[in-house]
């Protein structure tokens, strides 16, 4: 429990208390009363009313003659919730001011936030949603258990709850709102800043001008680009990632992937959505996948990626240190961010390359973080009226970046400043994102700055044919099973380079005929074309 919780709670308690002490004073002086009035020997004087100093236990008329509006304000609700992560440095102290704000404005709630490790989030969310033991909100999410809560009945519908919140609905685009419902309702409400996918590379703008290079637009270009480096600059590596994204860069690096085929990943990345002709294939039948393949271990044999890149866990300092020419980008306004760093070393400029930026960008609008409700809660309303609340710009400013002058200033309506010496930062993708309430900091890399606005309007973005498709794998759990570790086992070393293409995609081939490959196609067909026909 925060800081000072405790404190509110006991005094919570004794007021409690003391309004039993009261109601049992006056149970027992009007039975006093009675029996004086029944035996004759009543009288003005004796009347606790009369008293010359009344205590308040002892003054029924004095309370019951008070207007409603005298009255003693309601004690809040303290709404418990459960997010994952460590508690944010300075987060007592913010919550403090968020609740004295809550109470001022007439919430009726206060907040009891319990952060709990990423690694025992999971179960513990399960268990207590299992168990119904009372807690009112708490992070949920696609990649976590919001499938199994949804059909265990473990979180509600907020459906009439968010119609009832206009600032809440009116801070997120109704696009948003219509992408992330499940069976056709609303179990969790979307946290998210941006509304699509922009992704490409962060490279040193400095090396492409040094070279005499023109700004980079696709993937031959950069290819010229990274070769440059590995020959004219030896102490740089031209291309790294951290190992765990490496499955990615098989599209990536994939030239074909321009246009209607940047967003088509369903089922845990392993089958596509071909959205032309409408049919689902697996993914290493999607256009340029082994040409892609090839080229990745080519770059891993010439040096152009990282040698130890499938191990490597510090990408992101090595660019940052000016030891990297080219890294993984993308426009969420999160992950450029970590690469500011870099711009303090002498001479680094950057500059994000987006392949083919002329393209049209798909999105299906989904987001991977969501408020959820758990069926045990007893203050559904409250917590909606605190989302509602949050979703007004300076509360969610209050939360979202602390306390104004201590932790940040603003600049401007849309920008922030940090102060110096300020540590406080909150993970607001588990309940205050609001892609029309976030500022972006004043340090932003320019070409991230400008990237994260694209994402953040839903008009720059065409509806994906398949935007509100969620396949149901239960018909194929067993098979499916067998596909799960093929990013690990497969993808990752051929996006690292250091599968050879002519053995990795046999291996990937082997694998989906042995888990059911045909049996998992013509059911995901069908529910995308049941899906389609609606």
């Amino acid at each position: 429990m925060p800081s000072g919780g405790k404190e509110r709670l006991y005094r919570m308690t004794k007021k409690r208390a003391g309004k039993k002490t009261i109601g049992a004073a006056l149970a027992l002086a009007l039975v006093l009363l009675l029996v004086s009035a029944c035996s004759g020997g009543g009288s003005s004087e004796s009347s606790p009313s009369a008293s010359p100093s009344p205590s308040p236990s002892a003054s029924p008329t004095t309370e019951a003659s008070e207007s409603p509006s005298e009255q003693p304000s309601a004690e809040p609700v303290e709404l418990k919730a459960l997010f994952p992560g460590d508690k944010p440095v300075d987060f007592e102290l913010v919550l403090e001011e968020v609740n004295k704000k809550l109470i001022a404005d007439g919430i009726g709630a206060a907040l009891n936030i319990q952060f709990i490790g990423w690694n025992d989030y999971g179960n513990v969310t399960t268990l207590k949603a299992s168990a119904g033991e009372e807690f009112d909100m708490f992070l949920d999410a696609p990649w976590l258990h919001i499938s199994q809560m949804i059909s265990s009945g473990s979180i509600i519908e907020l459906d009439e709850l968010v119609a009832q919140s206009p600032e809440l609905q009116n801070s997120i685009p109704e696009q948003m709102w219509e992408a992330n419902k499940f069976n056709g309702k609303i179990y969790g409400i979307p946290l998210g800043i941006s509304q699509g996918k922009i992704g490409g590379f962060l490279i040193r703008k400095d090396l492409r001008e040094k070279y005499g290079l023109s700004p980079i637009k696709t993937i031959d270009e950069l290819e010229q680009f990274l070769y440059q480096v590995k020959a004219q600059d030896k102490n740089i590596i031209p291309f790294a990632t951290d190992g765990r994204y490496a499955d990615g860069l098989v599209n990536l690096f994939n030239t074909e992937t321009t246009g209607e085929n940047k967003v088509m990943e369903i089922a845990m990345d392993v089958f596509y959505n071909g959205t032309k002709d409408g049919k689902i294939y697996p993914i290493y039948e999607r256009p340029g996948f082994e040409d892609s393949l090839k080229k990745l271990n080519r770059y891993f044999k010439d040096g152009i990626l990282e040698k130890n890149l499938a191990q490597q866990e510090n990408s992101t300092a090595l660019f940052n240190q000016g030891k990297v020419a080219a890294i993984q980008y993308s426009g969420d306004g999160v992950e450029g961010l970590k690469f500011t760093d870099a711009l303090k070393v002498p001479g680094v400029e950057l500059e994000v390359v987006i392949v083919n930026p002329e393209d049209p960008v798909y999105s299906d609008f989904k987001q991977w973080n969501f408020l959820c409700v758990p069926a045990s809660s007893k203050h559904p309303d409250k917590v909606m009226a605190v989302m509602n609340w949050l979703s007004i710009k300076e509360n969610h400013d209050l939360l979202e970046y602390g306390i104004e002058g201590k932790h940040w200033t603003a600049v401007g309506d849309d920008k922030y400043a940090v102060a110096e010496g300020s540590q406080y930062s909150f993970p607001g993708y588990v309940i205050s994102w609001r892609p029309n309430l976030a500022r972006t900091p004043d340090h932003m890399i320019p070409d991230d700055l400008k990237w994260f606005n694209f994402t953040r309007n839903a008009d720059n973005f065409l509806l994906s044919p398949y935007a509100g498709f969620t396949p149901n794998t239960d018909p194929f759990k067993t098979e499916f099973a067998q596909l799960s570790p093929i990013k690990d086992e497969i993808l990752k070393p051929l996006g690292a380079g250091v599968l050879s293409a002519e053995k990795g995609l046999k291996e990937l081939k082997d694998r989906y005929e042995k888990a059911g490959n045909a049996k998992i196609l013509a059911e995901l067909q069908r529910q995308y074309d049941e899906f389609k026909a609606q």
